[in-house]
C-alpha cells in the first residue's frame, strides 16, 4: 500500500510537489543572478496580468460586498494594468502563447465579469443584462480578431469597460443611464465593422502618456476629473465612426453562423459543428447565473447551477468528440465557461463579508487559472493537478449537505488548491474514462437534479 501511495500517479502523499512545482515552473535549484533576472524578463508581463487578474476578482468581491465605488476603481485600475502588460511584453521580447492566455483570462474576469456586476440590481431584466454583457464580451475575445496592422473587429472589452465604469462613477450610479450604456457597448463589441487604429495613439509614446496620467489621476486626483480623464482616452472617435450603421450587427449573423438562403444541409451542418460549443455556452451561462445568485444571497441556487454547470461540462468533450467536431474555438469556449463556473462562480460560495475569506476566494481563483493554464500532460489516462471541474463538485455538493458550514468549506477549499497547483500525476481510470460510464453518470446526474430530493443528488 506504501509503494502505491508514494508512486507518481497520486498526488495525496504530501505537498513535495507544490514545492517541486515552484522550481520546475520557475527557477531551477541553485539559480544564479542572471537566471533570476532572465525569469523577471519573461515574466514581468504576466505578473501584469495576474495583477489585472486580482483588481477584477476584487472588484467583484467588492461589488458582492456592496462597495460599488470601490469596484469602478478597481476595474479602472485593471484598466490600467492591461495598458501596461502588452507593451511591456513587446519591449521585453517576452511574448508567449501562456502571455495571452493570462491576458485572455485576466481580461475576462475584469472587463467581463467584473465590468458586468456593475450594472447588477435585484431585477431579473438588469441580471439579464449582465449576463448578455459577459456573453459580448466573450463573443468579442473569441471571435473577432484582424491580421490587419491598425485595423480591429468590433469595439475592444477594455474601452466599454472603462467607459461604463467612468460614467458609473461621474452619474453616482444613475442605473437608467448605465442601462443604455451597456446595450450600446454590448451592440458595438458584437459588430463586425472595422474600428481603425490611429497610429498616434496605438504609438508606445501615446500609450506610456495616457498609462502615466491614468497612474496620477488614481493616486492624485479627485474622483471626477479622473473619470473624464479616462472617458477622453478611451477613443471616443472610434465609437462615432459605427454611430450610422447598426447593419454590421444584423451581417454579423450569416457572416458568423449561415449563409444567406442556407439550404436543410447547411443548417445541419452548422447543428453538428456547433452543438458541443452550445453545451459550453450553456455552461458559462450557468457559472454566470450562479455568480449572479451569490450576488442575490441565493446561496442553495448557485451551488446548484455549479453542478449543472458540472454536467454540462462532461457532456460538451463528449459531443464533440462523437460528432467529430472539435476545433480551436471550442477549446477556448470550454477554458472560458470552465474558469466561469469552476473557478469564479465555485469561490463565491466560499464568500462572506470577512477580508480571509475574500483572500481565500481570489486564491481559489487563481489556482484554477493555474490549473487551467500550466498543467497539460500529453500521457493517454493521466493528469497533472486535479481538474477544477472535481474540485468545484465537491465544493458545491459539500456546501449543499452541509448548510453552508464555512468552516468545513474553508478546509476543503484549502485542500483542492493544494491538489489543483500540485505537479502529481492523477491517473485515468480506462473504465471510469470510457464513453458508457460517462454516459451513466450523466444520465444518474440529470434524473437526480431533476426527480431526486438534494443530499441524494450531491
Amino acid at each position: 500500500m506504501k509503494s502505491v501511495l508514494n508512486s507518481p500517479g497520486f498526488g495525496i502523499t504530501g505537498s513535495s510537489g507544490l514545492f517541486q512545482c515552484t522550481n520546475k515552473l520557475f527557477l531551477s535549484d541553485g539559480a544564479t543572478g542572471l537566471q533570476i533576472k532572465e525569469f523577471a524578463r519573461k515574466n514581468a508581463a504576466n505578473a501584469l496580468s495576474v495583477g489585472n487578474m486580482v483588481m477584477g476578482m476584487a472588484s467583484i468581491l467588492s461589488s458582492l460586498n456592496g462597495h460599488h465605488h470601490a469596484a469602478c476603481w478597481l476595474v479602472l485600475i485593471g484598466y490600467l494594468l492591461d495598458l501596461a502588460d502588452g507593451a511591456v511584453a513587446r519591449r521585453l521580447g517576452a511574448c508567449s502563447a501562456l502571455g495571452a492566455k493570462l491576458d485572455d483570462f485576466a481580461d475576462f474576469t475584469t472587463f467581463g465579469i467584473a465590468t458586468a456586476l456593475l450594472l447588477r440590481t435585484t431585477d431579473l431584466l438588469d441580471n439579464i443584462l449582465c449576463m448578455c454583457y459577459v456573453l459580448s464580451v466573450f463573443v468579442r475575445l473569441c471571435f473577432f480578431s484582424s491580421g490587419i496592422p491598425f485595423v480591429y473587429r468590433g469595439l475592444p472589452c477594455i474601452y466599454s469597460s472603462a467607459i461604463l465604469a467612468s460614467a458609473s462613477m461621474l452619474s453616482g450610479r444613475n442605473l437608467a443611464m448605465l442601462r443604455v450604456i451597456a446595450v450600446a457597448m454590448i451592440l458595438f463589441m458584437i459588430s463586425q465593422n472595422f474600428y481603425p487604429h490611429d497610429r498616434v495613439l496605438e504609438s508606445q509614446a501615446w500609450k506610456k502618456a495616457v498609462f502615466a496620467g491614468g497612474v496620477v489621476m488614481v493616486f492624485c486626483s479627485s474622483f471626477p476629473p479622473a473619470c473624464v480623464y479616462y472617458l477622453l482616452c478611451c477613443e471616443p472617435e472610434t465609437i462615432m465612426i459605427l454611430l450610422s450603421p447598426s447593419s454590421g450587427l444584423f451581417q454579423c449573423t450569416n457572416k458568423l453562423f449561415l449563409s444567406d438562403g442556407a439550404t436543410g444541409l447547411q443548417i445541419k451542418e452548422f447543428a453538428r459543428k456547433n452543438a458541443a460549443n452550445a453545451l459550453s455556452v450553456a455552461n458559462m451561462v450557468m457559472g454566470i447565473a450562479s455568480i449572479l445568485s451569490s450576488l442575490n444571497g441565493h446561496h442553495h441556487a448557485a451551488c446548484w447551477l455549479v453542478l449543472i454547470g458540472y454536467l454540462l461540462d462532461l457532456a460538451d468533450g463528449a459531443v464533440a468528440r462523437r460528432l467529430g467536431a472539435c476545433s480551436a474555438l471550442g477549446a477556448k469556449l470550454d477554458d472560458f465557461a470552465d474558469f466561469t463556473t469552476f473557478g469564479i462562480a465555485t469561490s463565491l460560495l466560499l464568500r462572506t463579508t470577512d477580508l480571509l475569506d475574500n483572500i481565500l476566494c481570489v486564491c481559489y481563483v487563481l489556482s484554477v487559472f493555474v490549473r487551467l493554464c500550466f498543467f497539460t500532460s500529453g500521457i493517454p489516462f493521466m493528469y497533472r493537478g486535479l481538474p477544477c471541474i472535481y474540485s468545484s463538485a465537491i465544493l458545491a455538493s459539500a456546501s449543499i449537505l452541509s448548510g453552508g458550514n464555512l468552516a468545513l468549506l474553508r478546509v476543503i477549499a484549502v485542500a483542492m488548491i493544494l491538489f489543483m497547483i500540485s505537479q502529481n500525476f492523477y491517473p485515468h481510470d480506462r473504465v471510469l474514462e470510457s464513453q458508457a460510464w460517462k454516459k451513466g453518470v450523466y444520465a444518474g446526474g440529470i434524473v437526480m437534479v431533476f426527480c431526486s430530493s438534494f443530499p441524494p443528488a450531491c
